[in-house]
């Protein structure tokens, strides 16, 4: 939580949202590292438009806030949040600036080129897709924000069969995807997937 280390100085109580929270699992690794941290004055909120993502993660994290919202309509008021996280999910700038504080910080986790490269390569080949760029995206954060930091994280994921069909689930990649497909790679026994990530740091 490098990017955080500023507002540690500045802030008795920090007020954090995670805008695309999903089933919760980021912004609970997110608490429990910055509790490690010492950090004990916190109110996380954790917001998706999936009303199952919201119940799951209100079910597995009963001590965080969690509503369903529109990320066009935040239900909250002006420079409420210390910290807005954005990880792998749709963005709304003009909401994100609005209910940021003045000295607050936005976290967004954009794919970079190789992200589940294992599977990208078999829907782009099959669909004559291009090669994946998260250029447009870079871009469109630092005409919003003020670019900070960008830091890339790569690695391998290991797999088992248990986890290939929630892998397929969760990805873009399989929109689409007829039922030969789905066939076609639950069939493939891949090892690992790869992670690569860019996590860009912006302020208003």
């Amino acid at each position: 939580m490098k990017f955080m280390k500023p507002l540690f100085d500045q802030k008795s109580h920090l007020y954090l949202l995670d805008a695309g929270c999903g089933e919760g699992t980021h912004l609970s690794h997110i608490q429990d590292k910055l509790t490690w941290k010492g950090i004990t004055e916190l109110t996380s909120v954790g917001m998706d438009l999936s009303k199952e993502g919201i119940v799951a993660a209100a079910k597995e994290y009963p001590h965080t806030l969690w509503c369903v919202a529109d990320l066009a309509h935040c239900p909250f008021s002006n420079q409420q949040f210390d910290g807005v996280f954005n990880i792998l999910s749709p963005s709304n700038y003009a909401e994100f600036t609005r209910i940021l504080s003045e000295d607050g910080c936005v976290l967004k986790v954009i794919p970079e080129q190789y992200y589940l490269r294992e599977l990208r390569c078999l829907y782009e080949q099959k669909k004559n897709k291009p090669a994946y760029s998260n250029d447009n995206i870079l871009s469109r954060f630092k005409d919003h924000f003020k670019l900070l930091s960008a830091e890339r994280l790569t690695y391998r994921f290991m797999l088992n069969a248990d986890l290939m069909k929630p892998l397929l689930h969760m990805t873009p990649l399989s929109w689409g995807a007829t039922e030969a497909d789905w066939q076609q790679v639950q069939e493939i026994n891949l090892p690992y997937v790869t992670v690569d990530l860019l996590i860009l740091c912006g302020k208003k």
